[in-house]
């Protein structure tokens, strides 16, 4: 009886098979990556949309999103890849990956693991690199549930574009419309099939934060204004992984900041470890330097999840709260944090 959920042997097998199969097909020829495919999950039955990627010639891969906030970041990601900085792009991957690597790019469990299955690649972009991407934590190796679907999109996906490829099918972004190939069990065999469907984003909402202790807004409001001051104020992972033990899967620390937008200097700055310290965190240093500052005249944030957060403590402050596409003295400093750690 096994005793974790790593994939069996024969479930690596099928997975390199089929990644084999999905390369030598090179579907990223007559593909965008926004010509979503989506594909049923049989074990479960959510639907994960595939996205293939190799168009511009330069990352090759399958990325299987799945979830309301995978699939809604996912679209999010296809409007603003080319603006977004990395430490936001952590925040929008949610799904499962099949990339196509040079060998420099896997590391010693890859190359250990295609060794014992007695596989071998060679060449540029010719070595699978399987990973299971999740905000807030370093690309891992999957578990044997996302092996096994992993190994199901690549094939369906592969079977769906040769469908498109010879006009059998249709994608219609315009129209919201894509194939979504189903699974149904006959006659205790699995049977797959091609049905259109049509694409919804999900909305992703956040229950708003709100202040309930008076005494302590009336004391803030006796540390006086700073009317002419403007913040911005962000949270986000620090593209720098921690592993606190050797087997442990790595993880981004949440990082909340509080800066001076004209001229940069940061007057808050916390280092964390979960996302559910969010609130706290960041009202606590936001609160602290009120008291010792006064309140400043503006807040400069971006996304629906700051605002939420930040709105009503605003509001019975008298700040003005305003959301932004870009907060490039946050950008600047993070980057800054990097390049030094």
């Amino acid at each position: 009886m096994k005793k974790d959920n790593r994939p069996t042997e024969t479930q690596l097998k099928e997975l390199y098979e089929a990644a084999v199969v999905f390369k030598q097909a090179q579907p990223w020829k007559w593909l965008y990556d926004s010509d979503v495919i989506c594909v049923e999950n049989p074990d479960d039955k959510t639907i994960g949309h595939c996205s293939v990627m190799g168009r511009g010639g330069e990352h090759f891969a399958l990325g299987v999103y799945f979830g309301d906030e995978g699939v809604n970041k996912f679209w999010q990601l296809m409007d603003n890849a080319d603006t977004l900085p990395i430490h936001q792009i952590l925040n929008y991957q949610n799904c499962l990956m099949c990339s196509f690597e040079d060998r420099e790019e896997l590391n010693n469990d890859d190359r250990k693991q295609i060794k014992q299955l007695g596989l071998s690649f060679r060449g540029r972009n010719e070595w699978p690199k399987f990973r299971r991407f999740e905000p807030g934590y370093f690309p891992w190796f999957l578990n044997e549930k996302e092996c096994v679907f992993l190994t199901v999109a690549l094939r369906q996906v592969l079977i769906a574009s040769h469908d498109i490829l010879d006009g059998e099918s249709k994608i219609d972004l315009e129209k919201g419309e894509t194939i979504l190939r189903v699974s149904e069990d006959q006659n205790g065999k699995t049977k797959w099939h091609s049905k259109q469907f049509r694409i919804t984003i999900p909305t992703l909402s956040y229950d708003p934060v709100i202040i309930t202790d008076d005494l302590l807004m009336h004391k803030i409001k006796k540390a006086g204004r700073s009317e002419n001051l403007s913040l911005q104020a962000d949270i986000c992972y620090l593209p720098t992984p921690i592993q606190e033990k050797k087997d442990d899967r790595p993880y981004y620390p949440r990082i909340f900041l509080l800066i001076n937008t004209k001229s940069g200097l940061p007057m808050r700055c916390r280092m964390y470890e979960s996302i559910h310290d969010d609130v706290q965190v960041s009202l606590n240093d936001l609160i602290s330097f009120c008291m010792e500052k006064g309140i400043p005249g503006e807040i400069q944030i971006r996304g629906k999840e700051m605002k939420a957060l930040l709105d009503d403590f605003c509001i019975k402050a008298k700040i003005r709260l305003t959301v932004v596409e870009h907060l490039p003295a946050i950008d600047q400093l993070i980057e800054d944090m990097v390049d030094q750690m």
